[in-house]
């Protein structure tokens, strides 16, 4: 029975998966021409890790966005000075902590693109390798130190611009989703530079490692999970396990991100996907509104 609970589930959550995927890319025209597309959408956030130069995407990254606007020559002063150019960080923000404080990294499990993608590359019947747990907090560091700290006050021209770190640098989902794309169509291949060979040898370790261990950047390297994870501590949302729990630890097994959800039903790493509902015997676990 609960096996049954649990085919369907994954049937309901991989098709509001793929439908967001469907929905933030209707700009399908990008991957023959190589076009950005730049219409008014793009003022618009997905609830995920989806680059704003995907050649189909038609809304922006958050973390993306807000690096773009902390990198802004002259930031610190335009915001003091109440400029809406600066203002928008704070849009952005709050885009992002109204998502984690509804319901902490619900969006990481249903709505993300990169997510799916990792879900599908460990569908590949290879042998698998345990995730190392002590990798867990490099996430934050990537959220504070990549998103924030170095677009925000790093500037190699005093005056000047800074970068966005966390996408020049790291990002996965910018370099499968686009990088590799745009160059593959325009077919500049040969002109580009270090940077790109370092973010593609970046890509190609995390998709490797997505299919040997499941879903290993959400875990460790993701900077929107750290951020709605830390939220998810005291969203509205959240899960609940009450005292009819066995402990039989059918939870964890499920759990894509390597949680037993009945010890740590407040859990920044949980992602909501809702497995562990499914699969419990005592139907123990579940989502509760915080009163």
């Amino acid at each position: 029975m609960h096996r049954n609970r649990l085919a369907r589930h994954s049937v309901l959550r991989k098709t509001v998966q793929f439908s967001t995927l469907l929905v933030t890319n209707l700009h399908l025209t990008g991957w023959v021409d190589g076009t950005i597309y730049t219409g008014a959408s793009k003022a618009a956030m997905i609830p995920g890790l989806h680059c704003y130069s995907c050649p189909s995407s038609v809304l922006a990254c958050p973390a993306g966005t807000l690096q773009s606007i902390l990198a802004t020559p002259g930031f610190w002063g335009m915001l003091a000075a109440g400029r809406a150019d600066a203002l928008v960080v704070l849009g952005v923000i709050g885009f992002i902590a109204l998502v984690g404080l509804l319901a902490g990294r619900f969006a990481c499990g249903w709505f993300c693109p990169f997510g799916l993608l990792q879900e599908l590359l460990y569908k590949i019947p290879i042998p698998r390798m345990s995730f190392q747990e002590s990798l867990r907090p490099a996430k934050y560091a990537m959220l504070f130190l990549l998103v924030f700290a170095l677009p925000a006050f790093l500037r190699p021209v005093a005056g000047g611009s800074g970068d966005p770190w966390f996408c020049k640098a790291v990002c996965p989902a910018g370099t499968s989703l686009a990088g590799w794309p745009l160059v593959s169509i325009s077919g500049g291949i040969f002109q580009i530079g270090f940077l790109f060979w370092w973010k593609s040898a970046v890509a190609v370790l995390v998709l490797l490692w997505s299919m040997v261990v499941e879903q290993p950047f959400c875990r460790a390297l993701c900077p929107l999970g750290a951020a709605w994870g830390l939220l998810g501590k005291v969203s509205v949302f959240r899960m609940r396990v009450s005292d009819a729990c066995v402990n039989c630890g059918k939870c964890g097994v499920v759990c894509p991100m390597g949680i037993e959800i009945y010890k740590t039903p407040s859990s920044a790493e949980c992602i909501r996907c809702g497995r562990c509902e499914k699969v419990c015997p005592v139907d123990a676990i579940s989502h509760t509104a915080r009163g």
